[in-house]
């Protein structure tokens, strides 16, 4: 990978993550980008696809529920991309991997993954799987090692990509496992089972096939405690270095990203999401730590880490602006300058805004954000 996509970036990033709640019209659109330029923002994190669903024009998944009630021609990202083009404010795609709904019914399309491919949801040990948010899992899941899910994924960023050329960039989230008690799939004990055999006797092997097929399902999976960790470790990071190749190959400029958490140890011990390495693998061009601790004393010790540890890449840190009052917000912005990070994403536009309706936040931290005229 070249500098290409890295010199596009702007000198310092003041950025806004918007939900998809605010890319369900033309007026909200408009609304967003008004209010990002309006206030010194120049870059836009919009939320495309949050629910294994689409707010594109998309082949493979269905057009998102909340957008039933526009015209069937009214393609949100096209329209953020029109809208912004000239207003110096960059937009990036932000796209959920794995995770795909969060309601206590299904989704109403009949071609939605949950409907049409049941089987690729990711489980716990107790081969069960959740609809909505409780304890550490936020709904239903894909199983990132199943390679028909891969192969879904790879084809909806890549149709991102290419139907929206003038695109900034390309943004990752929940590229993760919800926690380490997933997926115990039976696909994930027969690929992790296949990919330990040739590091097992052949005495072995027929023991621990034996109590699999007996009485624990789990057998190799506590043989190998520490490999099977590895293991799914390794299924999210093929899936980004396989999206990062194609991304580079579709369209060269891209920035490419992904929001994070904040601690690369804990999150790869705990969301096997080891983002540290793929930032220096030069797989992602700059990454967003989701710094979202109320202390700004938590949140500087985390991010001069991070800056330190990611060796010169530039990390852009997400502040959670939502959770409390502008002076803190303040305060946050003025720790990630001091870290030396390439800028900031508030987190999130639509609650800070009151979902456009309000600029009471914004002019609070005005100043701040845009003190001076970086390009």
């Amino acid at each position: 990978m070249t500098g290409t996509a890295r010199h596009r970036l702007p000198e310092e990033v003041r950025a806004l993550w918007v939900v998809r709640t605010s890319m369900g019209s033309p007026e909200s659109i408009e609304r967003a980008v008004l209010l990002a330029s309006r206030y010194g923002f120049n870059a836009l994190f919009a939320q495309v696809r949050g629910r294994g669903d689409a707010y594109y024009r998309s082949s493979y998944e269905p057009r998102a529920e909340s957008l039933a009630n526009q015209p069937d021609d009214f393609d949100p990202l096209g329209y953020l991309l029109r809208v912004a083009e000239g207003v110096g404010v960059q937009v990036h795609a932000w796209l959920n991997v794995y995770y795909v709904w969060s309601q206590p019914r299904l989704p109403r399309s009949r071609a939605h993954v949950v409907n049409r491919m049941p089987q690729w949801i990711a489980r716990d040990a107790q081969n069960r799987y959740q609809m909505t948010t409780a304890g550490k899992v936020e709904g239903v899941y894909l199983c990132p090692s199943n390679p028909n899910v891969r192969m879904h994924l790879l084809k909806v960023f890549a149709e991102v990509a290419r139907r929206y050329p003038q695109l900034d960039g390309i943004h990752l989230d929940y590229v993760r496992y919800p926690y380490e008690g997933y997926c115990y799939c039976a696909g994930c004990r027969a690929r992790f089972r296949q990919a330990m055999l040739e590091r097992v006797s052949e005495r072995q092997r027929a023991e621990l096939d034996r109590l699999a097929a007996r009485r624990n399902p789990l057998a190799w999976i506590h043989a190998f405690p520490a490999e099977w960790d590895d293991w799914r470790r390794e299924q999210v990071s093929a899936f980004v270095r396989a999206f990062s190749r194609q991304s580079r190959q579709i369209n060269p400029r891209l920035i490419l990203s992904a929001a994070v958490w904040p601690v690369p140890e804990l999150a790869a011990k705990h969301k096997f999401q080891q983002w540290l390495h793929w930032l220096r693998s030069d797989w992602l061009d700059t990454v967003l730590p989701m710094a979202y601790d109320k202390d700004t004393a938590v949140v500087a010790r985390q991010v001069e880490r991070v800056v330190q540890q990611a060796q010169g890449r530039p990390v852009i840190v997400g502040i959670g602006a939502w959770q409390i009052a502008p002076e803190s917000t303040v305060n946050k912005i003025r720790a990630v300058r001091r870290s030396g990070a390439r800028g900031f994403s508030l987190f999130s536009y639509d609650v800070i805004t009151q979902y456009g309706a309000s600029e009471t936040y914004l002019r609070q931290i005005e100043h701040t954000v845009y003190p001076f005229p970086f390009g």
